[in-house]
């Protein structure tokens, strides 16, 4: 939605109000007095005018030219760049480095899996072998890895069949709403099963015991020939796949490791999910070389249907996870999620 419609919009909103309170954006109640009224209707014209060029220092994210090549705004604590800037008072969380064996359980697990710390040319990294998983859909077993990833703490309340669309969250108010998450990557030995690459997004456990937990969708890195894919996984174990045309050329190596990035924004009617790959990602000495190149992009709209599904997910997530399948061992570093400052149209 243009600033000029979101102001339009208020302004009716804030005219038509007769009673003293209006629920917010935040979903608490504040009293709207007439001056207040008059405030907020100045703010978002404030808030409206552009501050800078789109590629001026004010842009609030990175701008991807024909060639794909997305140009970081600035880097975070470990040398990763930022594709866009992060929002000052939103949820983040990283693992720097931190051993994720002993990783705070509020904010990350790994389903109990034990990871092994490695360094190789100056890289400190993770390797786990993650663990024997029984697919539902009656596949022959396979491995899995599972990176769960909760910056915004706490557990999970809602699903998108119960109120995480008009409430706008499915764990509490702090969940990622508009935001980047990064994975580096290696995976060693293929298992000739099941085999998978993606980020879940906006979504919550993922549980037999209530399907709908879930509340997902995601983006995949293709393996093998196949296409890269997006998903909706709103009720557990029932995908919705949507197949995506790439940007450039690639499928998963064993032995290569890929920088993985994905930003996710509300957009009206849905949201824009961009996927992000870095095929070359560190320099000699093992320090990022942030050439994150668009991969793969996803418009998720409210009432278009996949399948199963016609619902966007058009809520915060509590749990952002990347899952890697069929894969002897899967070597990770510098991974983070953190909410961020979206583009403004």
């Amino acid at each position: 939605m243009s600033c000029s419609r979101q102001l339009s919009v208020v302004v009716s909103t804030v005219v038509a109000l007769r009673g003293p309170w209006c629920r917010w954006a935040s979903g608490k109640g504040m009293m709207l007095t007439r001056s207040l009224r008059t405030g907020l209707l100045l703010g978002l014209v404030v808030a409206c005018t552009p501050l800078a060029p789109p590629d001026g220092p004010g842009a609030a994210g990175a701008q991807v030219p024909a060639d794909g090549q997305a140009r970081p705004v600035e880097l975070d604590a470990y040398g990763v760049g930022m594709l866009f800037h992060p929002h000052p008072s939103g949820s983040s969380w990283s693992l720097g480095t931190q051993d994720p064996n002993r990783a705070d359980g509020l904010y990350f697990d790994m389903e109990w899996d034990w990871a092994t710390q490695r360094t190789e040319s100056g890289l400190t990294f993770w390797s786990t072998a993650g663990h024997r998983i029984t697919y539902e859909s009656g596949r022959p077993d396979g491995r899995t890895v599972r990176l769960h990833l909760r910056p915004s703490g706490g557990t999970q309340s809602l699903s998108w069949r119960d109120g995480a669309a008009s409430r706008g969250y499915i764990g509490n108010p702090a969940d990622l709403r508009n935001f980047e998450a990064t994975v580096y990557v290696r995976v060693h030995e293929h298992l000739g099963t099941l085999t998978t690459m993606s980020w879940k997004l906006r979504g919550g456990a993922h549980t037999m015991h209530k399907l709908a937990s879930s509340s997902c969708v995601g983006m995949e890195v293709p393996y093998g020939g196949f296409a890269p894919r997006a998903f909706r996984e709103l009720d557990h174990p029932t995908y919705d796949h949507v197949r995506l045309t790439p940007k450039f050329d690639y499928q998963l190596e064993a032995g290569r490791w890929l920088g993985v990035k994905v930003v996710s924004y509300l957009v009206e009617g849905g949201t824009r999910n961009l996927l992000f790959l870095d095929t070359e990602p560190f320099d000699a000495s093992g320090t990022p070389r942030n050439a994150f190149r668009l991969f793969t992009e996803w418009m998720d709209l409210d009432g278009v249907s996949t399948g199963h599904y016609s619902q966007a997910a058009t809520w915060a997530g509590w749990e952002t996870t990347f899952r890697v399948d069929g894969w002897r061992q899967v070597d990770f570093t510098l991974l983070s999620a953190r909410e961020i400052v979206p583009p403004m149209f």
